[in-house]
């Protein structure tokens, strides 16, 4: 009798996205514009039922706000909820969310700030099949077997992390407000154990005691041990990292004015080990004919996620009929969309558009203005993979601007680049096999066989009917061959 064996794959992919339109609003006193806008993002899955994911979330909207003359930074808040559809969704999938504002917009009309954000959520899914195969037929059926390699969810430790950070002496009467991204860098697994380390970056707006409004850049690495026990130093992981929540306060004491920042984030690991067995793809029998039954799986391979950092240039010029330009008082506003990636030659090159806004300083009018920038890029990675399928997001960490005869701006836009590779290939393998007929074979002394350019041996021993071992042994040419080889089997007398 056959032997049967059980085995799943599994894999994590992008199977849906969803984008919602999210609005706020808030009472402004005064006569007011609106410099620029700044959407963060934060969501979390509520539901998951057959073909669909619901998940809840909101945006902090913080907006820099021209009021009396004055630069102010109104921040307002916007809960949401919303759902993405797929056929890779079942009930019971675990998924993972990741939000992207791709558009935001504010303004005031009638003493009211209504702040717009489009957010675009990728949902992430694992997804896995099952698999029947036979590992040995009936003795006299030959078979030819292939090592397959089968990637499988071990874990997917999900943890709230607090990053505390000190910024000392700084030139500042008071913050107005904070915008943190978090990025993860590398994640390594150890027994029991996910390593995951990044960095927090934080951009504080604050006051001097003039008035003057400027920006104070935080990077707040962290490093944090996710426990499971099922997993091991073979498995690699896919991590992920979201600010939930940040809070700069401003303490005065005798060494002078320092920033306390602590963030909130939700570390997320998927961590998955890959085993190795030898399963039946092929059969026949020389003397029976064979009823086949096949069946196909897909078969992932991972590798762990890489971060890479680089660097989009460009530069905006102002309009003759805009202020002139003699400082920067910070940027804001910052993002980094990924409209394609994907690997040429073993690397990886992604294309998108980088953009945010310059709020800036004019001496000759005391006052301050704003201009926005958008740069499209089309840059190689220095990162090499063979995997087929990648998929890639920016976050920006900084933004450095300098200005060039008062009305050209030129940017460097420093970028966190995620890579998440993988390959997936459809394999069949053989779920069972039943003998029918018996074959009436000629009853010849030696059966011959000209072998085809890149034959292989399995393919060789079904021409002859005998197995690959009988090929090998009575031929004195090597698979694969080279076409127009005569191969022999003696397989009888007369």
């Amino acid at each position: 009798m056959s032997e049967v064996i059980k085995f799943s794959s599994d894999g994590v992919k992008r199977v849906a996205r969803a984008q919602a339109v999210v609005e706020a609003t808030k009472p402004i006193e005064g006569e007011a514009r609106v410099l620029s806008v700044t959407a963060t993002p934060s969501v979390r899955p509520s539901d998951v039922f057959a073909g669909e994911v619901r998940y809840s979330g909101k945006v902090i909207f913080d907006c820099v706000v021209l009021c009396d003359g004055r630069t102010e930074v109104e921040t307002v808040v916007a809960e949401f909820s919303d759902k993405a559809t797929s056929p890779d969704i079942t009930t019971g999938t675990t998924v993972g969310l990741i939000p992207e504002v791709i558009n935001t917009e504010a303004s005031i009309d009638g003493g009211v700030l209504k702040a717009v954000a489009v957010v675009d959520t990728c949902v992430y899914a694992v997804t896995s099949e099952e698999c029947e195969c036979i590992t040995r037929p009936d003795d006299d059926v030959f078979c030819e077997k292939k090592t397959l390699n089968v990637s499988n969810i071990v874990a997917q430790p999900t943890e709230t992390v607090y990053v505390s950070d000190t910024v000392y002496d700084v030139k500042a009467a008071e913050t107005l407000s904070t915008v943190s991204r978090a990025v993860v860098m590398s994640a390594e697994c150890n027994d029991g154990e996910v390593k995951v380390s990044g960095a927090v970056y934080s951009t504080v707006i604050t006051r001097a005691e003039d008035g003057m409004v400027s920006s104070v850049r935080v990077v707040s690495p962290f490093i944090k041990m996710l426990t499971s026990p099922n997993v091991n130093g073979d498995c690699i992981a896919f991590a992920s990292a979201c600010v939930s929540d940040t809070v700069s306060t401003l303490v005065t004491n005798a060494d002078g004015n320092n920033i306390e920042l602590s963030s909130t984030i939700v570390l997320s690991a998927t961590v998955i080990s890959s085993s190795e067995f030898s399963a039946v793809t092929d059969v026949f029998c020389p003397n029976s004919e064979l009823n086949v039954a096949e069946e196909k799986i897909s078969l992932y391979s991972c590798e762990s996620v890489a971060t890479i950092v680089d660097s989009i240039d460009g530069q905006v010029k102002l309009e003759p009929d805009r202020l002139a330009a003699d400082n920067v008082c910070f940027v804001s506003n910052t993002f980094c969309t990924v409209s394609d990636s994907r690997v040429e030659n073993g690397r990886v090159t992604v294309e998108g558009l980088a953009g945010g806004d310059i709020v800036y300083y004019n001496a000759e009018k005391d006052a301050v203005d704003c201009i926005a920038f958008r740069i499209p890029f089309s840059i190689p990675i220095t990162h090499h993979t063979n995997c087929k399928n990648i998929d890639v997001t920016g976050t920006v960490t900084d933004v450095n601007v300098r200005i060039r005869r008062e009305s050209v701006f030129d940017i460097k836009v420093e970028t966190a680049f995620t890579v998440r590779a993988y390959s997936c290939t459809e394999t069949s393998v053989i779920k069972s096999v039943k003998k029918g007929a018996e074959i009436t074979r000629p009853k010849a002394t030696v059966c011959v066989h000209i072998a085809k350019k890149g034959e292989t041996l399995w393919q060789a021993a079904k021409a002859l009917g005998c197995s690959p071992e009988s090929v090998e042994k009575q031929n004195p040419v090597t698979a694969p061959y080279s076409g127009g080889e005569r191969l022999i089997h003696f397989c009888g007398k007369k």
